[in-house]
């Protein structure tokens, strides 16, 4: 700096009290509250701080994923380092009552547990955690629960447990859905409305905008909300036959789906649905990813064997589990990049056999700093 000349004058920032700091970054979406920690050490340490945390947006902290079919409670991938203040992820605060526990389902924060004393137990309570339905003469198979929780809309939750019915001796058929309010504390049972069409659930499912969605098979997506009134079906590719391969979850406030793409050729296509309140839902093509810079060239028997693990909720990233490398990576769907996380080793792997079968490898977690739920036991 030339001698006199005036010196730089101290960001504003600089001159704001704490308290309307906190005030301003607390109005913020999780993306930009995460790049504002590099506007000076006072910010970072506003935002870090534990006291804060539940007044300010959170984003994905990382992925929960088993090891094995009996391997015990769920390990987690973190993303970060250190983790988010306050996370449990080895689930240590819960009640030894709970027994053998097994992750079925996480959503904005709350995860939606197994609990048995023994896991050839025939009636198994849910157990929903932020930190069985009726009977009936279908199959309730617990994989095919699901959470529905959006805490900028409500501080109730509500759980999804589709009932199948086998048809032709093999398939199984989603015929109607069981749903749980928290606030009325009672399971609903709801027939099935998707008339026109054979319901064959894939496994892949996501909570969004009131209703939950999950893949079905021929490329399509059925949709049902939380009262059991609204039913809908959309298709995502008009001349497609098969879709057990697909995927389905949200980022960045637009649904979106996964063709897989697996008996095709070499590429993964992604598709948005363009208005999530239009009376008639439509996709569009988004882009395409080109299987050989993720996985490398493809295996001279057979094809690649990958799963997609998850979407970022806030950013324009995919994470994929390479299985034949056991590694966690992720893709930039805006920029092409490739970054490996780490190496998992053995994760569950899925066993097609007779049925087929409907597994999450992978739950992405994030963090919700709030008090206790009201009633988390479901029986």
């Amino acid at each position: 700096m030339e001698e006199g000349s005036p010196a730089p004058a101290p960001a504003a920032s600089a001159y704001l009290p704490d308290d309307v700091v906190v005030e301003i970054l607390a109005r913020l979406p999780a993306k930009p509250l995460h790049r504002f920690k590099c506007v000076s050490r006072t910010w970072r340490r506003l935002i870090t701080d534990p006291a804060h945390s539940r007044r300010f947006a959170q984003t994905l902290s990382g992925l929960f994923f088993s090891l094995g079919y009996e391997a015990g409670p769920p390990c987690f991938a973190g993303l970060h380092t250190p983790p988010p203040p306050g996370v449990d992820t080895a689930l240590s605060f819960l009640p030894p009552s709970c027994g053998e526990i097994e992750l079925l389902d996480s959503c904005n924060g709350l995860l939606l547990l197994r609990c048995s004393r023994s896991r050839r137990s025939t009636r198994i309570p849910f157990y929903v955690v932020s930190r069985a339905p009726g009977t009936n003469d279908g199959v309730n198979d617990t994989y095919s629960a699901a959470l529905g929780f959006d805490p900028a809309v409500s501080s109730n939750f509500h759980v999804f447990q589709m009932v199948q019915e086998h048809y032709y001796d093999e398939d199984l058929f989603v015929v109607a859905v069981e749903i749980y309010s928290s606030e009325t504390g009672i399971w609903v049972f709801k027939e099935s409305r998707w008339s026109e069409w054979d319901i064959r659930f894939t496994g892949q499912m996501t909570y969004f905008n009131g209703f939950l969605h999950f893949c079905i098979a021929s490329n399509a997506v059925a949709s049902v909300d939380t009262q059991g009134q609204a039913w809908r079906v959309s298709r995502v590719r008009h001349n497609a036959v098969y879709g057990y391969s697909s995927s389905i979850s949200h980022s960045q406030g637009r649904l979106l789906y996964v063709d897989n793409n697996v008996w095709q050729n070499d590429t993964l296509s992604i598709y948005i649905l363009e208005d999530h309140n239009s009376e008639e839902w439509t996709w569009a093509f988004k882009q395409s990813i080109y299987k050989p810079d993720l996985f490398g060239p493809r295996p001279a028997q057979g094809g690649w064997d990958y799963y997609i693990a998850a979407f970022h909720p806030n950013g324009d990233l995919v994470f994929f589990y390479d299985e034949r490398q056991k590694r966690l990576m992720s893709y930039d769907m805006k920029h092409g990049h490739v970054h490996v996380i780490c190496t998992l080793g053995e994760v569950l792997k899925l066993v097609h056999g007779e049925y087929y079968d409907v597994r999450r490898l992978f739950l992405p977690y994030v963090p919700l700093y709030s008090g206790a739920l009201a009633s988390p036991s479901i029986n």
